[in-house]
């Protein structure tokens, strides 16, 4: 297909595809450059990602030919272009245990903003779909890269704060051999409803750990656990 919008698509400047992409939104055949978005949802820009995903959402309510197109490319396209795909389908639909593989990729993504959206989808997703608390619970204590366990934890933080699987997890990781992961468990557990003994007494030990941070946030959050205790 010939058209002005794809050549704008192919720019090697970002802003010119970003605003090839939303562009496509005004355009009368913008139903046709359906293809061209996902391939964008891959661009290595997040401006031009982000551009091609909220082109697609809009589309995609009103043209029944666009959710497959998504759906094909969270199953088969490139990483970048599956966890954008994730995250437009999390905005059309309830969020389904399909998007889960891409989701998990998005939690060690680089970019912080991906990371958090990805944790608050599977949030989402764990509301609707009880498996999803499993997913987490073994993501916090046992995946491979540290942001994913860290991710995790503050996952299980509002998923999760009433339930003792939860507390275990979030307790173990306050061992975890990276210090970014044991700041988030920390910080996670603050945020527990009736938390076990166990809890404040790991706390009360970290106030003295040689991370200044860590000790500074196991303060806090023993803090907080005490201030709640005394609410009920």
């Amino acid at each position: 297909m010939s058209h002005p919008l794809l050549a704008q698509l192919r720019s090697p400047e970002p802003a010119a595809r970003a605003g090839a992409c939303r562009e496509a939104l005004r355009d009368p055949s913008g139903a046709l450059l359906a293809e061209a978005l996902v391939e964008a949802l891959a661009d290595s820009e997040k401006a031009v990602a982000r551009a091609a995903a909220d082109s697609l959402v809009a589309l995609a309510r009103a043209s029944s030919g666009v959710l497959p197109l998504l759906r094909k490319a969270l199953r088969a396209g490139p990483r970048s272009a599956r966890i954008h795909a994730a995250f437009a389908l999390a905005r059309l639909e309830p969020p389904e245990p399909a998007l889960l593989p891409a989701l998990v990729e998005a939690l060690a993504a680089p970019d912080g903003d991906v990371r958090w959206s990805a944790a608050r989808i599977l949030v989402d997703m764990g509301r609707l779909h009880g498996e999803v608390l499993g997913v987490l619970l073994g993501l916090a204590a046992a995946a491979e890269r540290p942001p994913v366990r860290r991710m995790a934890s503050f996952a299980l933080r509002t998923l999760a704060p009433d339930r003792p699987e939860a507390a275990r997890v979030l307790l173990a990781a306050t061992r975890d051999a990276d210090g970014s992961v044991r700041r988030a468990a920390v910080t996670a557990l603050a945020g527990l409803l009736d938390p076990p003994p166990e809890v404040a007494a790991r706390l009360g030990e970290l106030r003295a750990d040689r991370d200044p941070a860590l000790a500074r946030l196991a303060e806090l959050a023993l803090g907080e656990l005490e201030r709640a205790e005394g609410r009920r």
